[in-house]
């Protein structure tokens, strides 16, 4: 084997590997969101995804103006 052949083949295995992770990475956060929603729906608290961007949002802005007060 040729030096060129040994570093695409690395290159090969390294993006298959990334590939990999990345796929179980998502399904992982897709099936932690879906049982945070689910725990949501159980205690009766009504989630829409309008309410958690406004919320985030909230909190950010929140953050921003202790840093602004510390400062």
């Amino acid at each position: 084997m040729t030096f060129i052949q040994i570093v695409v083949g690395f290159l090969i295995i390294y993006i298959c590997l990334y590939a990999l992770i990345n796929r179980v990475c998502q399904c992982v956060e897709h099936c932690m969101t879906a049982k945070a929603y689910s725990k949501f729906r159980e205690n009766g608290v009504l989630v829409n995804m309008n309410d958690v961007e406004a919320g985030i949002i909230k909190l950010n802005k929140e953050k921003e103006d202790v840093k602004e007060m510390g400062s």
